[in-house]
């Protein structure tokens, strides 16, 4: 009896299905996870590329109007952080407004701690034609 209990084979495939099926659980939670982190910390990006060209074409444009301005197009993603430093520059004659932003966004998975993604964009905007 306990030849044909060890040899029989019948549920062996449910035994592998119950073992991997959570670590296949936690890789496509995972890849969502970090689809939409890497989808948000673009979209910031481009909100302050994009905001850095209004600090081209608008010379009046003061610090504070530019992180208000990126805050209103960032609104959307409540979990994102970022930190802005501003810098002048003078070439020549033209003044360049260096921006530096440090992008920080979560990914939260199910039962593990944050993981905090750190993303730095760096523009240069001429200013003073």
């Amino acid at each position: 009896m306990i030849r044909r209990w060890v040899t029989d084979r019948s549920g062996a495939s449910a035994v592998e299905a119950a073992l991997l099926m959570p670590v296949f659980a936690v890789l496509l939670v995972a890849a969502v996870a970090f689809g939409q982190a890497f989808f948000v910390l673009g979209s910031a990006q481009w909100a302050v590329e994009r905001t850095a060209r209004e600090l081209m074409i608008d010379g009046a444009l003061t610090e504070a109007a530019f992180e208000q301005r990126l805050r209103e197009l960032t609104g959307r993603f409540s979990a994102i952080d970022y930190e802005v430093v501003f810098a002048e520059t003078l070439y020549g004659e033209v003044r360049v407004t260096e921006v530096q932003t440090v992008l920080r966004y979560p990914v939260r998975l199910p039962g593990f701690e944050p993981i905090w993604i750190d993303h730095r964009v760096e523009v240069h905007a001429p200013r003073g034609f």
